[in-house]
């Protein structure tokens, strides 16, 4: 039971129950409407007319996008049945105020309160279609998520001095979340005191990444039993799988100085490898950069290709480079820049700019002034690997550094790194690692504070630094 697939069937569900409503509402709307009989003469001439084909064709793909950003199909494991009604509930209100104004607006009524009848008509329709199906689909996963050997198998990351009785809970919190421990694993080479619980077989903690390969496994880390330095260099390591980490609420605390949770009837468990935003915002936030990225890129092409072929006649080599960062859950992408410095300027290994370095080409100090630079960025941030607004992505070689030094930037990782983020703004760019930590402070409390309007503070105080041409 894949996460992709399921939140596939969710998709296409979500398709043909607003089709059916659609079709449902054509039927109410002939009768209801006094002229349409008369006018058009039958129910099947109604839904031949090019309006109805159009509407049918339309409106389930565009109730798609509704459905989208109010972040249902974020996430679709272990759905709350009452935040699965509220936002059913808000997209069907949205979609019927929607289809009234574009489809129906027009429709001759004898009366102006059957203008609310029909909008009211269409948000039940909608609601009651939309919702059955969500209910069927929803009831189906979390059964299968919660019987024996069903859901996500976990590996439950451990000290080797931990009690039974607290692997018994944690073992049995994870069962109130579809998630079933199948592993236990240590983080140290020591036998156990006593895990003799449920006969879960013990492996080492560099056997993980082999036990975690599957589609559908995630991570159970008992934080509570390690440093909060060792637990936040092991969430740096766990990273790296690209697999949920979950943690108890008090770890919670400890390593973010936060919890936001909304389930009443379980014990609180919560993935540190995302971030607290709330899922309309995730999804909002992921539809905002593909809108912006894809329309800045179209006015971006004439721009790149003048500057391109300036930094083609001022230095021999590509006008465009690539380089590779460590983003969300540390993953490696591939970053891509207009080359601002000359070819081979790294012969000796990673080296930080500086004001005057010598590197530097002559158009290239006037694209880093003005950041026309990372222009190609905004491919990145279409493709899924940056966002507009986040902590910038660095090199792993600089990582390693960083993380000697402030173990916490590892939480950075919880969300997708920017095109321009809160330290660029207030700090700008590191020429060394002492500075990349103190930049580092803003990123935390962009982590801490992340929201949409911030997001838009962010970028509203970007286009006056790169207008001013503070960049380095």
């Amino acid at each position: 039971m894949q996460e992709g697939r399921m939140r596939a069937s969710y998709v296409v569900t979500d398709y043909f129950t607003t089709l059916l409503s659609v079709v449902l509402f054509s039927v109410a709307r002939y009768y209801f409407v006094p002229t349409l009989p008369v006018r058009i003469g039958s129910l099947c001439g109604f839904f031949a007319t090019p309006g109805v084909i159009r509407t049918l064709a339309i409106f389930p793909p565009f109730m798609l996008l509704i459905y989208y950003l109010t972040g249902y199909y974020v996430k679709v494991y272990n759905k709350s049945r009452i935040q699965e009604f509220v936002r059913t509930l808000v997209s069907s209100a949205i979609g019927a105020i929607l289809f009234f104004l574009v489809v129906l607006l027009n429709d001759v009524l004898p009366r102006r309160t059957f203008n609310y009848e029909i909008i009211l008509i269409m948000a039940c329709i909608l609601l009651v279609c939309v919702y059955a199906g969500r209910v069927i689909l929803t009831t189906h996963y979390l059964y299968k998520q919660h019987r024996p050997g069903g859901g996500r198998q976990a590996v439950l990351i451990t000290d080797d001095v931990v009690s039974a009785e607290r692997i018994m809970h944690l073992c049995e919190v994870g069962r109130q979340h579809g998630i079933s421990v199948a592993y236990i694993a240590l983080t140290s080479h020591d036998e156990p005191h006593d895990m003799s619980v449920d006969n879960l077989p013990v492996v080492a903690f560099d056997d993980v990444p082999a036990i975690c390969a599957g589609d559908d496994t995630c991570i159970l880390l008992d934080a509570e039993s390690l440093s909060r330095r060792n637990a936040l260099d092991m969430l740096n390591r766990l990273f790296s799988l690209n697999k949920p980490v979950f943690v108890s609420p008090d770890t919670r605390i400890m390593l973010m100085g936060t919890v936001r949770y909304n389930e009443v009837m379980t014990d609180p468990l919560v993935d540190i490898s995302s971030s607290e935003l709330p899922d309309n915002t995730v999804a909002i936030k992921r539809f905002m950069d593909i809108v912006i990225s894809g329309a800045a890129m179209i006015i971006a092409v004439p721009v790149m290709a003048v500057l391109g072929a300036i930094i083609r006649f001022q230095s021999p080599g590509p006008v465009i480079y690539s380089q590779e960062r460590i983003g969300y859950r540390k993953m490696p992408f591939m970053i891509y820049k207009l080359r601002s410095m000359q070819v081979h300027s790294e012969p000796d290994g990673p080296r930080l700019s500086s004001e005057h370095d010598e590197r530097i080409t002559p158009i290239g100090r006037f694209i880093r002034k003005y950041r026309l630079d990372e222009l190609p960025n905004l491919w990145n941030v279409f493709k899924g690997d940056m966002s507009i607004v986040g902590p910038r992505p660095e090199r792993q070689y600089y990582i390693d550094q960083i993380l000697r030094k402030a173990p916490h930037y590892t939480l950075i990782h919880q969300v997708r790194p920017g095109l321009t983020s809160w330290g660029m703004v207030r700090y700008g760019y590191a020429s060394n690692v002492d500075a990349m930590v103190e930049r580092l402070k803003y990123d935390m409390l962009y982590l801490h504070n992340m929201s949409l309007s911030l997001d838009l503070r962010i970028l509203y105080h970007t286009v006056f630094t790169v207008m001013r041409g503070e960049g380095k």
